[in-house]
């Protein structure tokens, strides 16, 4: 090999070391003969060349894409902040950058017109929260208040915006302190509705709210909190107190001329029974003391009439009363037969003319109610059972009034007639308020809706059955006061009768205070006052051990009196036993439901106070 093959080689492998480290540069020269020398130049500067365009060229594309992923990285963190107009310049050649800026824009787009979407709606739902006139409580799990529309917040009397991060159990009575706590597992059992709920105003005011609520929950169904809508429903309350007392007083003065027929027929016997008394006793003193065996006989068989027929009254005043009075609403344990025969009572002439009347009583369950309410009920369906019957035809027709207990332990009453029936039509609204079957002036439309309002409002419900021409059923059927198995509460075991007690009787009428000694007098010490602030005198250093108080006096009433006592003798309170003659107006029916007191009605049954008395003695460890 000579000299010049050496050189050759040489400058070859040193081009191809420079080319293997990166030096695309590298040019080897020509001659230009097309020897061997001069191709082996040409093919390693092309190859240079050729490597050094693709260095290039993917140099550029990376600056390219580094540049694209740089205005993507910028245009996504746009977005992420909210951004919904960003968009990313395309190529339009379809590589992965032009693609990538294509999908940009398009989440971009659908993401914006989403969110918009949901502003509106959101705008929205705060534009109703603030209209409407309930309130409602958006609640955490935990009972923190996360929103509260201004309804709420006026309801309540709070600065707008100062419940938000409150706990819900800072607006709530104390006695709802347990709802409070358990608000959660309430809703999550199921939404609430129409609960009446305490809520404090901000003056510390107790305000009665109607609630309606249900929970929030998670894709996952677990509660997340709660929503609450609060409304003031107390003027409805009262309107609705007002339709109910209108049909009541309605039904009152329908059935009035048969309760004056009523009262008028032992009146007659009682008024000439005490004249003929009083005669036979005047005569006694003209005949020097001396009555005869005969003449006492009639004279004891006159009072005891005059007291039959003065029981006879009494029973129908209390019926009255019971369906004429206004109540707070108040339920209690109540048995049915009773209620019935009240409503029957007072209907008693009206029935008489135009039907036999046919009872059934057998052993039912009490129920949980409003005594006066069911009243109400029961002389609704009752007279509705006697118009439909035409009057002076009494023998023809017959009205069944019968009680019984239904398979699910429920009490039934049901009301019967054989009158004219109600036709198919007729039956669907037959419950709707203002409707009516009878002719133009006869009922106010509203005693089948209001009946049907306080036997569901119970849990209750009324069933019809009828054939034209044959006559109608009406069935109440009631949930029993307590479940099978449950035994009532013990009770104080009532005064027997041997003990003396010391009474206080506080009537601002003297001929009561006169009747009570002469009644109370044999068996026990009776003291009478006629004013509240003289008992507060006798009580401050003499010891009774019932006290039995007038409601209504003029200078001190009956709870006013109560209310001197609990804080002076709070020993004494349990000892009180209310008289009334009948609380008519609101007032003082709200007296007597606040005080929670045992109570004796006027005129008295004698055996029932004693039992009355027996009871508040034994309970206050009289000996």
């Amino acid at each position: 090999m000579s000299d010049a093959d050496h050189g050759v080689t040489g400058e070859l492998v040193e081009a191809f070391i420079r080319l293997a480290r990166g030096d695309f540069t590298v040019r080897l020269p020509r001659n230009f003969q097309r020897d061997q020398d001069d191709l082996l130049a040409y093919f390693v500067n092309l190859i240079a060349e050729e490597l050094d365009r693709i260095i290039r060229e993917r140099e550029a594309a990376h600056r390219v894409l580094e540049a694209g992923i740089a205005t993507l990285g910028e245009a996504f963190l746009r977005l992420a902040a909210g951004d919904f107009a960003v968009r990313v310049p395309r190529t339009e050649r379809g590589d992965p950058m032009d693609v990538l800026a294509f999908l940009l824009n398009n989440t971009a787009a659908e993401v914006g017109d989403a969110f918009g979407a949901l502003e509106r709606e959101r705008g929205v739902v705060a534009s109703i929260l603030d209209a409407m006139v309930d309130g409602v409580l958006l609640l955490a799990v935990d009972g923190t208040i996360q929103r509260a529309n201004p309804a709420i917040e006026r309801m309540l009397g709070v600065a707008p915006g100062a419940l938000v991060g409150a706990a819900v159990g800072a607006i709530l009575a104390p006695r709802e302190a347990d709802l409070a706590e358990r608000l959660g597992e309430v809703v999550g059992a199921g939404p609430l509705h129409g609960r009446d709920v305490l809520f404090r105003a901000a003056d510390g005011a107790v305000v009665a709210l109607t609630v309606t609520g249900s929970a929030t929950r998670a894709g996952d169904g677990a509660v997340t909190g709660a929503v609450l809508v609060a409304r003031d429903d107390r003027e409805l309350k009262q309107a609705q107190a007002r339709v109910r007392m209108s049909d009541r007083l309605a039904g009152v003065g329908t059935i009035a001329a048969g309760v004056a027929h009523e009262l008028n027929n032992p009146l007659a016997f009682v008024l000439a029974n005490l004249d003929f008394a009083l005669e036979e006793l005047e005569d006694v003193e003209d005949d020097d003391g001396h009555l005869g065996a005969d003449r006492l006989a009639e004279l004891l068989r006159a009072l005891v009439a005059t007291r039959q027929g003065a029981q006879r009254m009494r029973q129908i005043v209390r019926d009255l009363k019971t369906l004429s009075r206004v109540d707070l609403e108040a339920n209690s344990t109540i048995a049915l037969p009773p209620v019935v025969d009240s409503a029957l009572n007072m209907l008693r002439n009206e029935i008489r003319h135009h039907a036999r009347l046919v009872r059934q009583y057998q052993q039912i369950p009490t129920v949980r109610g409003n005594e006066g309410r069911l009243v109400q009920v029961f002389v609704n369906l009752i007279q509705n059972a006697a118009q439909a019957m035409p009057a002076g035809r009494a023998d023809d027709n017959e009205i069944r009034v019968s009680c019984t207990t239904a398979a699910d332990g429920a009490a039934v009453v049901e009301i019967q007639d054989t009158g004219d029936g109600i036709a198919d039509a007729d039956l669907p609204r037959i419950f709707d308020a203002f409707y009516t079957t009878k002719a133009a002036g006869i009922g106010t439309g509203l005693g089948l809706s209001i009946s049907h309002e306080i036997v569901t409002g119970l849990g209750g419900r009324i069933e019809v059955a009828s054939v034209v021409g044959r006559g109608t059923t009406f069935r109440v059927v009631l949930p029993p006061a307590t479940r099978p198995g449950a035994h009532p509460s013990p009770h104080a075991t009532p005064n027997d009768g041997s003990r003396r007690l010391r009474l206080l009787v506080v009537d601002d009428e003297p001929e009561i205070g006169h009747a009570a000694v002469r009644t109370l007098g044999r068996d026990h010490d009776v003291v009478v006052v006629h004013r509240g602030a003289d008992a507060l005198r006798l009580v401050a250093h003499e010891r009774f051990d019932a006290i039995l108080c007038d409601v209504m006096m003029p200078e001190m009433t009956g709870v006013e009196l109560l209310d001197r006592l609990q804080v002076g003798h709070p020993e004494l309170v349990d000892r009180v036993v209310f008289m009334t003659g009948g609380a008519f107006s609101p007032g003082a029916a709200e007296l007597l439901a606040r005080s929670a007191r045992p109570r004796i009605d006027k005129p008295f049954d004698l055996d029932e106070v004693r039992r009355v008395l027996g009871a508040v003695a034994a309970a206050a460890g009289a000996e």
